[in-house]
């Protein structure tokens, strides 16, 4: 038997941007948070589905807490400055008690938790997990498939062995480091079945469209007991949590769309936390001694992706001109106050035995532009439009430092701000000439990782990019063991070549979290979704 907590090869997986919704679901409550803390944020998750709105910061922290998984990566502390945060290769327990693997490597079995209750009191067993995992991969919405292969294609790998057993089958030994940081993060949230079958229809087989607007099916350790559409969320310790009821019994989430205005409410006490700030506020806040902000191995970045099934940036020469117009330094420096750090390429080059050969540091170089796009017979000034978020300030602030700077490189940007559903709608729809996004991938895995963004018709490929010999490098990569072996990193390193020589997304650097902790305020911990789990904090 391996106990959850046996050093193992793991990773970890999702999507971030903001977003508002207008249904409606959950109980009543008054809106005191005696007993617990206030958090101000930027907006509300579209709906409470991860199968139809699995992206956005407001949806992946609801999905962390009112969600379980089977196992989790667990957190540790940190140390040179860091915050706490999760050691990404260890597992521990959540709704399993313990797991096994099978001598050829190819079967895991989870011995579940059969006391953990769901927010509607209803204990988990076998059947939740087979009923999650085929909703997963049968609703046609969801993201799950994308960014599960080659790893898990189909729920039939997963098989019911009695109430309180699992077991999931893999081909290849070598997918188990991927397979358990999958497991580890909100895609494979467990559902609690008897609430969703009770909530079904003949056409919609796993409550989808219930649970869009309801939000007590989920094992997670709080449960949502009031909901007022663009204005606050109340949350409630879920006593029968598979790790115990939280030490916050209860959370008021509030909406407050000024960044400033969420600074100063923790200022002045009336916020226990404040997210998604301007990094300007967060140091200032800090310098005051007025909060606490934190630094970690940060894995979110900063991006542009470039639409590359459209105009202007259909051709490789623009994108790779472009890629010279951004002055990098400028937005760390201006923008981010040196909370943003240099990138070169998509995987997180701290992972074990990391290739970065051929791989060249951005480099701000005008000059360079206008010659790629003369040599390539392209007029100029090339005209296109900068799709931001008007919820994200450093991001707005970010986009305007490219439009002054990319000037002198023969573009001519428009900056075109929307707001969260507008934007997010935009990105599925590949909409936007070319957009400002904050994003990352939860599970660190390599392949995961490129397959997540890249993979050809993926709902969250947002270049829409498709290029042969990127596709062949990550199937060759999944062909080649161990995913952090040198034989796979050699096919990783050949992705990350292709990205900078296509260049369909321009990565900026790798950015802090953007929140602020009043003092006093303890148990955060870094998370690769970005996000602040609720039942780590201190009461």
């Amino acid at each position: 038997m391996r106990r959850l907590s046996t050093l193992v090869s793991g990773t970890a997986l999702a999507v971030a941007t903001a977003l508002t919704i207008s249904a409606c679901g959950g109980g009543s409550s008054s809106d005191s948070a005696e007993g617990g803390v206030v958090i101000v944020t930027a907006a509300q998750p579209p709906s409470f589905s991860y199968e139809t709105s699995a992206t956005g910061y407001e949806s992946a922290e609801f999905f962390l807490n009112t969600g379980a998984t089977l196992i989790r990566n667990p957190y540790v502390s940190g140390s040179d400055g860091l915050a706490a945060h999760q050691e990404l290769f260890e597992f521990e327990p959540v709704l399993a008690r313990s797991y096994d693997v099978s001598p050829d490597g190819r079967v895991y079995t989870f011995h579940l938790n059969t006391d953990a209750q769901s927010a509607a009191g209803n204990t988990l067993d076998a059947d939740d997990v087979i009923f999650s995992m085929k909703r997963k991969f049968e609703v046609e919405t969801s993201i799950v498939g994308f960014v599960s292969a080659p790893v898990i294609t189909s729920p039939d790998q997963v098989r019911k062995v009695d109430e309180a057993t699992v077991t999931i089958s893999i081909d290849d030994p070598s997918y188990g480091f991927t397979l358990l940081s999958l497991l580890s993060n909100a895609p494979y949230s467990i559902y609690d079945s008897d609430v969703l079958e009770a909530n079904a229809t003949p056409e919609d087989p796993y409550g989808v469209e219930y649970s869009k607007t309801n939000a007590d099916f989920g094992f997670g350790a709080y449960k949502l007991v009031s909901y007022t559409p663009g204005q606050q969320m109340v949350y409630e310790a879920n006593p029968g949590y598979a790790l115990g009821e939280p030490g916050v019994k209860r959370v008021v989430q509030r909406v407050v769309a000024d960044a400033g205005q969420r600074s100063n409410l923790v200022r002045s006490g009336d916020a226990s936390i404040a997210t998604q700030l301007r990094p300007a506020d967060q140091v200032a806040l800090r310098d005051a001694n007025a909060a606490q902000i934190f630094t970690v191995p940060s894995n979110a970045y900063v991006y542009v992706p470039l639409t590359t099934s459209m105009a202007p940036f259909d051709n490789v020469d623009v994108r790779r001109a472009f890629s010279y117009a951004v002055p990098y330094d400028a937005i760390m420096k201006d923008v981010y106050k040196g909370r943003l750090g240099p990138i070169s390429s998509i995987l997180n080059d701290t992972l074990p035995d990391y290739n970065d050969s051929g791989l060249r540091s951005n480099t701000t170089d005008p000059q360079r532009a206008q010659q790629i796009l003369r040599d390539a017979g392209i007029t100029t000034p090339v005209a296109f439009e900068l799709t931001v978020n008007n919820a994200v300030p450093d991001l707005k602030e970010a986009a305007v430092q490219i439009q002054t700077a990319a000037r002198a490189a023969g573009f001519d940007i428009t900056i075109n701000e929307v707001n969260s559903a507008v934007f997010q709608e935009g990105l599925a729809n590949k909409s936007f000439q070319a957009s400002m996004g904050r994003d990352y991938a939860v599970v660190q895995s390599p392949p995961y990782v490129l397959s997540l963004f890249y993979t050809p018709g993926s709902p969250i490929n947002w270049p829409d990019f498709d290029y042969a010999p990127m596709n062949t490098a990550v199937a060759e990569g999944n062909a080649a063991g161990d995913p952090l072996g040198a034989p796979a990193w050699a096919k990783w390193n050949e992705a990350e070549r292709v990205l900078q020589d296509q260049m369909p997304t321009v990565y900026i650097g790798y950015v802090q979290p953007l929140n602020a902790f009043a003092n006093g305020v303890e148990g955060y911990a870094f998370r690769t979704d970005s996000v602040i789990d609720y039942s780590e904090l201190q009461p």
